[in-house]
């Protein structure tokens, strides 16, 4: 059973994974504005998105569950 100030914490730990998502895709759209060569851009825009997606799979979809115990 879980106590009621752990998912208090779950709680804010989400919101603040909400949070760097929207800060991640309002700095990847930001991109779009300056001007940097094309390999620098894309290199950006790589790492960028795969921060999105470890922060989603991670906090989001549990896949650390999938490799550790119960």
């Amino acid at each position: 059973m879980r106590e009621s100030g752990g998912l208090a914490k779950d709680w804010v730990r989400g919101w603040w994974v909400f949070a760097a998502l929207i800060t991640l895709t309002v700095l990847e759209f930001g991109l779009l504005f300056v001007d940097m060569p094309v390999g620098l851009f894309r290199v950006l825009l790589v790492a960028m998105n795969l921060a999105d997606a470890w922060l989603i799979l991670y906090y989001f979809m549990h896949i650390a569950q999938l490799w550790g115990g119960e």
